[in-house]
């Protein structure tokens, strides 16, 4: 059964929505007409600006500043699935003990901003003995921060699926690690989707921020260019577009799990095991 979460517009609600869309189209067009037209103003589409790009040399520094990026946000991204589901479940546990320290730490990541992070894995761990470079301070910044992000979302999906899913469940023996595993994960999971790539995207997006210690990620090869270029401008669009295209294709490639894992789901929810025994012809439920 589907619910309306407003009414449907009349022809007066109509009207008024297609005019705000045209005006809003016309007032986005008229700016990127006028960013274009100061672009070409100030000389920026003029060819010397753009044929470094058509080098080896310069294209070989863009490919190496985004294997480094991918590298960083790739691994970063492992672990703060890692760290996410392991505080999430941490802060779900019957343990007050457990779940007070999960989301002290859930809470203290989340508060911190992410350079502070980045600078004190590059500065403050090795003055505590602890040996770390570039690469390794972006990736625990990074973990530790989307790590405890992603717990609260992990946290939200699994308290959206059905009370009745997890009952069901231990009715017929399961133990509390097998329904989370089995039953409520899969499920959160459906739910998660649009928020897990929204954050993933985030997350590749903050990897830029190991220009401050100095990692060669794609920002910081932007800079080699432009430095013996001069060329701001042009590699500034250059760099954007290479994250455009990287988080398109992230979007896309979820659009596509999603799809995949909703075309064998009905409009009631997501399909118990026939083992359960619930909704089954002259079946009684679980067993006493």
């Amino acid at each position: 059964m589907a619910v309306a979460l407003y009414d449907e517009p009349g022809p007066r609600g109509r009207i008024r929505i297609l005019a705000g869309s045209v005006v809003g189209g016309a007032a986005l067009a008229a700016l990127v007409a006028f960013v274009v037209i100061r672009l070409n103003e100030t000389g920026q589409f003029r060819a010397e600006y753009w044929e470094p790009f058509g080098g080896a040399g310069v294209q070989r520094i863009l490919f190496r500043g985004l294997i480094a990026t991918l590298r960083a946000a790739g691994l970063a991204l492992v672990l703060a699935l890692a760290l996410g589901v392991l505080l999430a479940v941490g802060r779900l546990s019957e343990k007050r003990v457990i779940r007070m320290v999960s989301g002290t730490v859930v809470e203290l990541f989340r508060a911190l901003p992410l350079v502070f992070l980045i600078f004190f894995a590059f500065i403050g761990l090795p003055r505590l003995g602890i040996d770390t470079g570039p690469f390794s301070s972006v990736v625990i910044g990074l973990t530790l921060y989307n790590g405890s992000v992603l717990a609260e979302i992990f946290r939200a999906g699994i308290n959206a699926v059905p009370r009745g899913q997890g009952e069901a469940a231990y009715s017929i023996g399961l133990r509390k690690a097998s329904v989370l595993r089995l039953i409520l994960l899969p499920q959160a999971v459906r739910t998660m989707l649009p928020t897990l790539v929204s954050q993933m995207v985030v997350l590749l997006k903050d990897s830029a921020l190991g220009f401050i210690v100095a990692y060669p990620e794609l920002l910081r090869s932007g800079r080699r260019i432009y430095t013996n270029v001069g060329n701001v401008i042009p590699t500034a669009i250059v760099v954007a577009a290479v994250y455009i295209t990287i988080n398109l294709a992230l979007t896309t490639l979820a659009g596509y799990l999603e799809r995949r894992q909703g075309g064998g789901r009905s409009h009631g929810g997501a399909d118990l095991p026939p083992e359960v025994g619930i909704g089954a012809p002259g079946g009684g439920g679980a067993p006493a």
